[in-house]
């Protein structure tokens, strides 16, 4: 069943640009037909970028690409193109594919002769820098990285969550200039790296996106276990609001003062039960609380109202 986008999702990032604002820089184009290139696509076009062409990164994909109706409420189809004719149409080009076929994809660019000096070259990797992109440097063009700090599992959780984002962008200024702008039509935050700053920033989002849903699903497989609840779809359902609740805090409060729970309180009987029953029923998950909270206590000092004998009881039992 082909997917749709609603005309909302796509007007985000009109409403996110000045009423005044004005056509950016463009024509722009895609190599890749995944959920960012076609959201950031789409979003961008809606906001008055002119969009060239998209390519799937094969041959068989531009032929039949199949994010086409995806493009149905923003983008015309006839944007569909090879990528040979992407790349010639488009004044930058984002390499929107997985991160070990960006240095394959423009070295087979410029080995073809596509590169063109003063084009822009941009892909979207977290983890890798924008010298990957150097084969397109030698011919003359301008290189950068651009990374949606965001999480997408689905194009339409693409399309509703990139307004908004913070884009981690490094690369050669003049087109890191123009990427700025797009931030900007996006309604998003632009964080400038250095390229060796990319791999801990990556590490940094994969610990706060990756490992929150490992966090809930091993507490959802907990209380199955347990026979708590049926299943893990339901023990989720009754977690959710916590989680909710937790990012809003994060969000309203900040750090330390988000924390909440035993640590927090300095509840020591709690934490001493909590493992206990841990050690009987799942005794790795013990280990993982033990050196979570051990992790934890340092935020829990920094939020105050724990005094000393608080605090070397707490690590004594977490030790």
């Amino acid at each position: 069943m082909a997917m749709t986008i609603n005309k909302p999702q796509i007007q985000q990032a009109q409403s996110a640009a000045q009423p005044e604002q004005k056509a950016l820089t463009g024509p722009i184009g895609f190599i890749g037909a995944g959920k960012v290139g076609t959201a950031l696509a789409s979003l961008l076009h809606a906001g008055g970028v002119q969009v060239a062409a998209i390519a799937g990164r094969t041959q068989a994909d531009g032929r039949r690409p199949r994010f086409a109706h995806a493009l149905a409420e923003g983008l015309d189809k006839k944007v569909v193109s090879d990528i040979a004719g992407t790349v010639a149409k488009s004044s930058i080009v984002f390499l929107t594919v997985p991160d070990d076929a960006i240095e394959p994809l423009c070295k087979q660019i410029a080995t073809s002769g596509g590169w063109r000096a003063g084009q822009g070259v941009v892909h979207c990797s977290g983890a890798l820098p924008s010298s990957i992109l150097q084969s397109a440097k030698d011919a003359g063009a301008l290189v950068a990285s651009f990374h949606p700090l965001q999480t997408f599992a689905s194009l339409e959780a693409a399309i509703a969550h990139l307004p908004g984002s913070t884009f981690a962008i490094e690369g050669d200024p003049e087109l890191v200039s123009q990427l700025d702008k797009f931030v900007e039509l996006l309604g998003g935050n632009a964080l400038h790296l250095h390229p060796g700053e990319k791999t801990l920033y990556h590490a940094a989002a994969a610990i706060a996106s990756n490992y929150t849903v490992t966090l809930a699903a091993l507490a959802s497989e907990l209380l199955v276990q347990e026979g708590i609840v049926p299943d893990r779809d339901a023990a989720l359902h009754y977690l959710m609001p916590l989680l909710r609740g937790t990012v809003d805090n994060l969000d309203t409060l900040g750090l330390p003062t988000a924390l909440t729970g035993p640590l927090a309180r300095g509840d020591v009987g709690t934490v001493s039960r909590h493992l206990k029953a841990l050690e009987g029923c799942a005794p790795e998950l013990a280990h993982l609380y033990r050196h979570l909270a051990r992790l934890t206590l340092p935020l829990a000092q920094e939020k105050g109202g724990l005094d000393n004998l608080d605090v070397a009881r707490l690590r004594e039992e977490i030790e």
